[in-house]
């Protein structure tokens, strides 16, 4: 009789760690991949932004001359290139050499940046206005385009830029391998 209650005890402790053992299998594998296969099926329709990130050669339209009063802030920034930086939808654009940085958005196929201050505009009333980039990008041509404008806001007598912008290839880094 002393026997049967010591393996009835056994078998009590046994019970008692295999439903531990179930219970922490449970909570520490189960859930979490209960609650991956729930976020990869809410994500499944979600869609990456389109990609711009890199530097991109501007091409001024050849039927639009800046306004004389606007010509040396204008024709420094067709010159010289773009450069956007990327992250999901939110953009650094650089111009100038990355002398002049905003931060921008994208939606869509639609980029929008606002720059600080234009110091150099070389007309009165456009001193101290911001800058404005608006572009569309063509993603089905290779390599990538931009069409857009830079303009000068709050200044009627500087006429928008209207320029062309083709993504550069990227440059590879590193040494002989």
């Amino acid at each position: 009789m002393c026997r049967g209650i010591s393996i009835l005890k056994g078998r009590t402790a046994i019970s008692h760690s295999n439903r531990n053992f179930v219970l922490a299998y449970v909570f520490l594998v189960a859930l979490p991949i209960l609650g991956l296969l729930g976020i990869l099926r809410s994500g499944r329709h979600l869609t990456a932004p389109f990609s711009v990130d890199g530097t991109w050669k501007i091409e001024a339209a050849a039927n639009r001359v800046p306004a004389p009063t606007c010509s040396n802030f204008l024709s420094a920034v067709s010159n010289a290139p773009l450069s956007i930086s990327q992250s999901g939808e939110q953009l650094v654009v650089g111009l100038n050499g990355g002398s002049k940085t905003a931060a921008g958005v994208l939606e869509g196929k639609t980029i929008r940046a606002s720059f600080s201050a234009a110091e150099n505009s070389g007309q009165a009333d456009c001193a101290g206005q911001p800058w404005t980039l608006t572009a569309t990008l063509n993603p089905q041509t290779e390599p990538k385009t931009l069409r857009g404008k830079l303009s000068v806001a709050g200044c009627a007598s500087c006429v928008p830029l209207e320029f062309r912008a083709v993504r550069q290839p990227r440059t590879v880094s590193g040494g002989a391998h």
